[in-house]
């Protein structure tokens, strides 16, 4: 009887174990993944500042009417004349992706060189978010909530 009473002690622990591992008790929460966008030249090189913490740039991508193709403003291709993505004045589009962030409050915090700022509050939960900025419209989009979003501005989502 004295040898069963430590297997059955450690059985009864093992089954109280694998209890709390099939509810979920050792799971990470699932992240909020943001991908920002923006469409024009406000913005479109952005510092990207979450929380006080600088997280990164916008890629800035810029198409001129004679095909020239810069990227974060070196000369990387010559797009053939009469290519769809030519226009006819410069088109400006910035991206960053893979912003991954623990689900909750967070204040995103678009910054330009010459200190033009959008701020963005935002209840983030988990799973993909979409955030497009329209200099020329100047408004936000968050997955489907638009807002106007002059620069300057501070603005609050609730996705």
């Amino acid at each position: 009887m004295c040898r069963l009473l430590p297997l059955k002690s450690i059985a009864l622990f093992l089954g109280i174990l694998l209890s709390f591992l099939s509810l979920g008790g050792c799971r990470k929460p699932e992240p909020a993944r943001v991908i920002l966008a923006v469409d024009g030249e406000m913005f479109s090189d952005a510092l990207v500042i979450i929380d006080g913490k600088q997280a990164g740039k916008l890629t800035q991508t810029l198409i001129k009417p004679d095909g020239n193709l810069y990227i974060d403003g070196i000369l990387t291709a010559k797009l053939p004349p009469g290519h769809g993505d030519i226009r006819e004045k410069d088109d400006y589009q910035g991206t960053i992706d893979s912003l991954e962030l623990m689900a909750g409050e967070h204040t995103i915090l678009l910054q330009t060189e010459d200190g033009k700022t959008l701020q963005i509050t935002a209840r983030i939960p988990p799973g993909r978010h979409l955030v497009t900025y329209l200099s020329n419209e100047e408004t936000l989009t968050w997955n489907s909530a638009k807002l106007k979003a002059p620069p300057g501005s501070s603005v609050n989502v609730r996705p």
